[in-house]
């Protein structure tokens, strides 16, 4: 099937149905001969979808809500490929009029006249005036909600927020994490030298190297054998963090899908206890499919709440990367930002809160936890921390400098990650030792 139609089809499920985009993706993945190109597709349109409706409703003589979903969405693509992709004038309009007449043949003409305005006229769009209102300029250029915008700004200012939205519509790299279990990085290196794997270094984790020109992660060599796995350098330093030894007991409080409970297996050598908690137990299926894969022998799955779980016995160390609303990581969770609003902030910083209470119940005196979030809202991260801190006075921060490959100037026992500062993506974490 044509990429184009499948794209099409994708982008009704996920924007007009609110379907969720990762499994929408994973369906029509297997419909293309390049799941590759589907994705840049469906991803770019979603994460660009408020920027793409300001230029249509600035070029159509008929409101957005008042064209179908075949041609609102068919419009979209084709002013995506136009504005970011630069795919040829003529090999967009032809493509899309033809797409959108087998639904609707008289709407061809429309379509066709709306993408040629848009070539005519595209230099005459300007948008919002940043300097009278940056929320709503922000908004319509960078494509996000006014909420968060609002937010960044707030904590952050105008250039950070500016970077960060820049970061979030980009393509995300593959970054990959070498399993040690298995195979050494210069091994892996020479691996994917033999088989034509593109890569380079990564300069942050010394465990993750990036992977360029892709098609799908399984076509990739060395992920069936368990070689490598993906995971971003922000989410690999959670585990660096934690600094799990050979022969100790950890507890993964929040462990699916298990990129950081197979993380913390190989740092150990596979030599220890690891307990992985989820409270789904279909995503602990995963957990076990990931060990399996990884050679990963040393971690038992319970299907538990993470604010409830209870333990005999209590654990050198206590991992708790908690559910949050993924604003760190936007650039991978492409329709998001159109999902949570600001009242989801306050539940799950609540929910948050819960979790490390409860943890503090499970870890050894002396023992570590370490709490991490992919979010960049203070309420979730550094609020929760103080608030737990406030109440529970058996525990301290303990340093995290160490294990950073950049200078922070003042170590508070945690460390915000910004993509606009070390473009990377979006992490809070925290290292606290119970006295």
């Amino acid at each position: 099937m044509d990429v184009r139609q499948v794209a099409l089809k994708a982008l009704i499920k996920i924007i007009e149905k609110s379907s969720q985009a990762d499994e929408i993706l994973n369906f029509y993945s297997g419909k293309v001969i390049f799941p590759s190109e589907l994705k840049n597709l469906v991803s770019g349109v979603v994460k660009h979808k408020l920027t793409l409706d300001f230029f249509i409703q600035n070029i159509s003589t008929k409101k957005l809500k008042d064209l179908s979903y075949e041609v609102k969405n068919a419009l979209r693509l084709a002013i995506y490929e136009l504005e970011y992709l630069h795919t040829p004038d003529y090999a967009v309009i032809n493509s899309y009029v033809e797409l959108v007449k087998q639904y609707d043949k008289k709407s061809g003409a429309f379509v066709n006249g709306v993408l040629r305005n848009f070539i005519r006229k595209r230099s005459e769009i300007n948008f919002p005036d940043a300097e009278k209102n940056p929320v709503y300029a922000f908004s319509i250029k960078y494509s996000h909600p006014e909420w968060m915008i609002a937010r960044w700004i707030h904590n952050y200012g105008i250039e950070d927020t500016r970077k960060i939205c820049k970061y979030n519509n980009l393509a995300p790299k593959l970054v990959i994490r070498v399993n040690t279990l298995k195979i050494s990085k210069p091994k892996l290196m020479d691996f994917f030298i033999h088989n034509n794997v593109s890569f380079s270094d990564d300069r942050i984790v010394d465990e993750c190297m990036i992977i360029h020109h892709h098609n799908s992660i399984k076509s990739i060599p060395g992920f069936e054998e368990g070689y490598w796995t993906v995971q971003s350098e922000s989410s690999s330093l959670v585990s660096i963090i934690l600094d799990p030894k050979e022969n100790e007991s950890i507890l993964d409080l929040c462990a699916a899908p298990g990129g950081k409970t197979t993380h913390i297996a190989a740092i150990m050598n596979n030599k220890g206890k690891i307990t992985a908690v989820d409270i789904n137990p279909k995503r602990l299926e995963k957990v076990k499919d990931n060990c399996l894969r990884l050679g990963v022998k040393s971690v038992n799955t319970k299907a538990a709440d993470a604010t409830q779980y209870v333990s005999e016995e209590k654990y050198d160390k206590v991992l708790v990367d908690a559910p949050c609303s993924n604003t760190g990581v936007l650039i991978k969770r492409i329709d998001a930002r159109w999902r949570k609003s600001p009242e989801d902030i306050q539940n799950l910083a609540k929910l948050q809160l819960g979790i490390l209470n409860n943890a503090a119940k499970l870890v050894k005196n002396n023992g570590i936890i370490v709490y991490s979030t992919c979010s960049i809202e203070p309420e979730e991260n550094n609020q929760v921390i103080e608030k737990f801190l406030e109440s529970n006075k058996d525990f301290k921060p303990d340093k995290i400098a160490p294990y950073l490959s950049w200078t922070i100037q003042e170590d508070k026992g945690y460390f915000q990650i910004l993509q606009s500062r070390q473009n990377i993506d979006g992490f809070f974490i925290a290292r606290l030792r119970k006295i």
